[in-house]
């Protein structure tokens, strides 16, 4: 777990703010903010914690008007975290995220069997994506949209869902009910 301390929580909170081009625009800046501001209210160390009351709160209602997502305050995330479409993330309390990675919307890091995921530096977590259990998503990993990983993922590896197949219906013929 990183030290949570008022330096290091700033210096992540500017890290985050670089992912976006404007800020103070994007929904996920605004939750990824009021989450580490309750982290470092409940966990921080200093005088400053009763100070950061109302700050929360505030930054608690406006996450709340953006967005439908929380993350847990007690989830360990390295600076730089990327929510572009912030709607619907299910974050285990007990998850970890590295450094510099990427969420998209409906994403779920879901605890299984007592085992959490951590997902390493550089990764991206793209739409509906399922990632359950103690399980190791590998640095720089892309997990493609609507994919379940349950097995560990090497660095540098890239997960999809097969491509979708078809197949052209017969023609159809008329019944007594007019239903086939």
């Amino acid at each position: 777990m990183n030290e949570i301390s008022l330096r290091n929580t700033i210096e992540s909170i500017r890290q985050d703010a670089l992912r976006y081009v404007d800020w103070r625009k994007q929904p996920g800046f605004w939750v990824t903010l009021s989450y580490r501001v309750r982290r470092l209210r409940k966990f921080g160390a200093g005088p400053f914690r009763l100070l950061l009351v109302p700050s929360d709160v505030c930054l608690g209602l406006v996450k709340w008007i953006v967005s439908d997502s929380t993350i847990p305050s007690s989830v360990d995330v390295d600076p730089g975290l990327y929510l572009p479409h912030p709607n619907g993330l299910v974050i285990s309390y007990r998850a970890r995220i590295g450094a510099q990675v990427a969420i998209f919307q409906q994403v779920t890091l879901g605890e299984w069997q007592n085992g959490v995921p951590v997902v390493e530096d550089g990764c991206a977590l793209y739409a509906g994506a399922k990632v359950i259990g103690g399980i190791t998503i590998g640095s720089q990993s892309k997990i493609g949209a609507n994919v379940v990983v349950n097995a560990n993922i090497p660095a540098s590896s890239s997960v999809s869902v097969a491509t979708a197949s078809f197949r052209v219906r017969s023609s159809t013929t008329q019944t007594e009910n007019g239903v086939r």
